[in-house]
């Protein structure tokens, strides 16, 4: 499953009655499995959705039972920047892909290309760093332990690139707040979501997300300089 096609699903009852859409999703420690969903009803409240309640998922979730009274889970890494243990900027992190008896996948969204990352070599926080495959991810809280000798980076040649459909417009876009657009951002029939030059504002953000530019609008903001440009 590609966990931002969960984004925007509405979300009902077993009886049909609509509770309320998919904002975001939370995953397990280890990012095996769902551990709830944040949901907003018709006043666009947010709510709590526990994944032991979805019964369903198809083009809508059916779940059953009361909300959470707080969110579990981490929250996926889908909008996150991703870079290299060295220090290369990957791209954005814009699909996870969870497969049942199968490794967590994240998929990053380059300039140029799409990257799987299997996300037991993926430290997760603010950024995404890619270690090593041989290399261990390191610990939230590690113990002290005997110096070992450092691996050497990933090089970008070990990369595997990969064409896997991504629903791009899903991404949650809250790390990109106040950020420099590098390159002016256009919709589909040539609008202008964000000019080269402005900051990123709730507003960019929500006109990205209708638009279904929120992984361009990313990329756009995280390497080069400001680039004048009229077309889209």
């Amino acid at each position: 499953m590609q966990l931002s096609t969960l984004i925007g699903k509405p979300v009902l009852t077993p009886a049909g009655e609509e509770r309320g859409y998919v904002l975001a999703a939370n995953l397990s420690r280890n990012l095996s499995k769902l551990a709830c969903l944040i949901c907003a009803d018709g006043e666009e409240e947010e709510f709590f959705l526990p994944a032991s309640a979805i019964s369903a998922i198809s083009d809508a979730v059916i779940a059953k039972g009361a909300n959470m009274e707080q969110q579990s889970g981490v929250p996926s890494p889908i909008g996150r920047a991703a870079y290299t243990a060295g220090g290369t900027l990957l791209g954005v992190v814009s699909d996870v892909l969870l497969s049942e008896g199968a490794e967590t996948v994240l998929i990053v969204t380059g300039e140029h290309a799409l990257t799987q990352i299997p996300a037991a070599s993926a430290a997760i926080g603010d950024r995404v760093i890619v270690h090593p495959k041989e290399a261990p991810r390191p610990k939230r809280a590690p113990k002290k332990r005997p110096q070992t000798k450092k691996e050497a980076p990933m090089s970008e040649d070990k990369v595997q690139n990969l064409k896997i459909p991504v629903r791009t417009e899903l991404l949650s876009g809250t790390d990109l707040l106040g950020k420099v657009v590098r390159r002016t951002v256009f919709d589909e029939r040539g609008g202008v979501i964000a000019t080269a030059g402005e900051k990123v504002t709730l507003a960019v953000l929500s006109r990205a997300r209708r638009k279904n530019r929120l992984v361009r609008l990313a990329v756009n903001t995280l390497t080069g300089t400001v680039t004048t440009d009229t077309s889209p």
